[in-house]
């Protein structure tokens, strides 16, 4: 089929191509903040256990990067969004940091009619007893 119909090949890969460049955060804003109320902390003997952490981080899209809790500036290795079929989340966006953290986030409303909040999951992989930790995230534009 492909070689039969090879413009239509070419349009359906640069429409995808197009689409999944395309972040549906920046739809409501280039700089978000991301609050959180626990974290879960997972030691080298695999026990994890959930505790109360209060915080906020800030994505800023625009300087391709994240602040952290102390105010420290990591860069965004890089993100993208991904949308599997059939699936009930619409899309989710993947951040890749260049501390090896990752978070992802999925639209709370997919069609952002009630709502402009993204919600999600930090991952931070450490080194030592502590072996990963993962920080709920609830995630509003700044205003």
């Amino acid at each position: 089929m492909i070689s039969k119909h090879p413009l239509i090949a070419v349009l359906l890969l640069a429409t995808t191509t197009a689409n999944a460049a395309d972040n549906p955060m920046w739809r409501s804003g280039l700089e978000w903040t991301c609050a959180f109320s626990s974290v879960i902390r997972c030691e080298r003997s695999t026990d994890c256990s959930s505790h109360p952490d209060n915080g906020t981080i800030k994505l800023d899209y625009r300087e391709n990067n994240l602040i952290d809790l102390a105010g420290r500036s990591h860069p965004i290795k890089r993100h993208y969004v991904q949308t599997v079929t059939g699936s009930p989340i619409g899309s989710e966006v993947k951040i890749e940091l260049t501390t090896n953290e990752v978070i992802w986030l999925s639209a709370a409303d997919g069609g952002g009619t009630f709502s402009d909040n993204w919600r999600g999951a930090m991952v931070s992989p450490r080194v030592g007893v502590i072996v990963q930790e993962l920080r709920p995230l609830i995630c509003a534009p700044a205003s």
